[in-house]
């Protein structure tokens, strides 16, 4: 099998020959210290991930040399890790968000990322395009606080920018699968911390599960095979996450007080499992023989059975030692293999 067959078999639960890996991000300087690149089209070359996740392209308009403002309107700043801060939020009043005029969806220069790496991987890797499931747009178009204050003070305005926001990302996912034939979609929004939702349950499932089912349904509608991703204890939605038709739960964070072994046995006749070497933990500050523990250990909890996509926590981020990365992926090519692995 090659990487996109890997994943699309672990996805739809199947047992693939071994174990599948990738990651959201990997950090420009892990990679120039293990592949001599921090492209990540060239860090999963190098290294033999088995996927790739790419989001769409905006263009940026440069203020100075870390600040810009992109198609969206929002102003953002280099940070020196993957993802940039925003700075400033083009929708400050929730009741004119009708004013506001999302970017266009099928902008040719929209899809460059993922044309890049049909260039450079043809079908030999699985393409994941890293859409949203609505929560993160809202975040960003309002800014945190705007986001949160508008759910609860002005929720009919909210319902309808959430809902553009969801037809955005539809449209957008429907453009490349029928450019590029992609079939993996990947929502990234985080609603969750470590000890729980960022809203009540109540707020949620009235407010936002609405929504989200739509977009899911949407993906699937479309031919996607979904992964939701989130951080935290989502104890209180991950079941209804299941119910309105993910195909995989991202990254069963340790942090939340989660065991691949635990949600194994709770998910792993519904959905494929992808996660969860704690990239908080071992992968900073541990041993490599410390991480390949950890490595053997997450795979004999998820991958019996198939439906298991190995990765870090979250991200392989600024704080991995580069060292402790490539432990990890040579403790996967030392006990992924199946079938012994049932």
């Amino acid at each position: 099998m090659n990487g996109r067959e890997r994943i699309t078999c672990a996805l739809r639960r199947d047992v693939p020959d071994v174990v599948p890996i990738f990651e959201w991000f990997v950090d420009a300087t892990v990679g120039e210290a293990l592949v001599g690149s921090g492209d990540i089209i060239d860090i999963v070359d190098r290294l033999d991930l088995d996927g790739v996740n790419l989001r769409p392209t905006y263009e940026k308009r440069f203020l100075d040399d870390v600040t810009f403002v992109d198609e969206w309107g929002m102003k953002r700043q280099l940070t020196g890790d993957v993802l940039p801060a925003v700075l400033e939020s083009p929708i400050p009043d929730i009741t004119r968000q009708r004013d506001y005029v999302f970017p266009d969806p099928q902008a040719p220069h929209r899809f460059a990322a993922i044309e890049r790496a049909l260039e450079r991987f043809g079908d030999r890797k699985a393409l994941v395009l890293n859409l949203r499931d609505g929560f993160s747009d809202m975040r960003d178009l309002l800014g945190y606080e705007g986001s949160l204050m508008s759910l609860l003070l002005e929720p009919q305005a909210y319902g309808e920018l959430l809902a553009r926001a969801i037809q955005y990302n539809l449209a957008v996912a429907a453009a490349a699968r029928t450019r590029y034939g992609l079939d993996i979609v990947a929502t990234t929004d985080d609603i969750a911390n470590a000890s729980g939702m960022l809203v009540s349950p109540h707020t949620y499932f009235e407010r936002i599960g609405p929504h989200f089912r739509q977009a899911i349904q949407g993906y699937k509608a479309l031919g996607y095979l979904c992964i939701k991703h989130c951080d935290g204890n989502v104890d209180a939605v991950s079941d209804f996450w299941v119910e309105s038709g993910i195909d995989c739960l991202d990254p069963i964070d340790p942090s939340g007080g989660y065991t691949m072994a635990g949600m194994k046995a709770k998910y792993g006749h519904q959905i494929c499992l992808k996660g969860n070497i704690d990239c908080t933990g071992a992968l900073c500050d541990g041993s490599a023989d410390e991480v390949a523990e950890e490595v053997r250990q997450c795979i004999l909890a998820g991958a019996p059975g198939g439906g298991f996509i190995l990765s870090s926590s979250n991200t392989i981020h600024r704080g991995v030692k580069p060292e402790n990365f490539r432990a990890m992926l040579e403790a996967l090519r030392k006990y992924g293999q199946y079938p012994h692995l049932g």
